[in-house]
């Protein structure tokens, strides 16, 4: 198991520090069998963007709304666009793992999760390269990519997910769906947006602009979810 996907699934799981060796051991169980069952793919596209006062246009017809999105793209004049998968065997995995042990279930679901984080940051290095590669010629210097935004948080709503799905024809290349209540199918599965700016950005979303703050159930114990608290 990557070191990245032990130490999300973990924190997800509720563990602090070193877990018992019963754990690791069902952990690395899990994860292996895990990776038996998901077949990832991964579809990114770069578009030309522009942020106004209440929404990123990727087109004129493709408008992603939210104020969270508009202040992560200020600075960018294009954006990258990406969905990634583990693919309907690993939901039904999960989902028939649960009638015979809740407990394998979540940790399960907990290294699904961590799993799919792993396969986004695997993206990052080829999109800044295609980032670079295509950059306009006023473009100066290096390129900065955002972090990586979802919907479904600070106030962005899940259903903007549709539209990343529809840009990026994800139904049809990568076989990724929405429900009318706004839940990703296969579950896990992710789409974000990730800004592309010519100066250096925050990498990370802080604890005091995050609208879960009040109810973090990691703050209540003393951790936090991102790369900084």
């Amino acid at each position: 198991m990557p070191p990245s996907v032990r130490a999300e699934a973990l924190r997800l799981l509720g563990v602090s520090g070193e877990p018992q060796a019963e754990l690791s051991a069902e952990m690395e169980n899990c994860y292996a069998e895990l990776l038996r069952h998901s077949s990832p793919r991964a579809i990114y596209k770069i578009f030309d963007i522009r942020a106004d006062d209440d929404a990123v246009e990727i087109t004129p017809e493709l408008r992603l709304h939210g104020a969270a999105l508009v202040e992560l793209c200020r600075e960018s004049r294009r954006a990258a666009l990406l969905a990634v998968t583990l693919g309907a065997g690993v939901d039904r995995l999960i989902t028939r793992t649960q009638a015979e042990s809740i407990s394998r279930a979540m940790i399960l679901d907990a290294c699904a999760s961590a799993e799919i984080e792993r396969l986004c940051d695997e993206t990052e290095p080829a999109i800044m390269a295609e980032a670079s590669r295509t950059a306009p010629a006023a473009v100066k210097g290096e390129i900065w990519l955002t972090m990586r935004f979802s919907p479904g948080y600070s106030g962005v709503e899940a259903a903007e997910s549709a539209k990343i799905i529809m840009a990026l024809n994800a139904g049809r290349v990568i076989g990724l769906s929405l429900t009318h209540s706004g839940m990703l199918v296969p579950i896990k599965s992710v789409t974000a947006i990730i800004g592309i700016a010519d100066r250096p950005q925050k990498r990370y979303r802080s604890c005091a602009a995050c609208a879960a703050a009040g109810a973090c159930p990691y703050r209540k114990r003393g951790a936090y979810c991102g790369d900084r608290a």
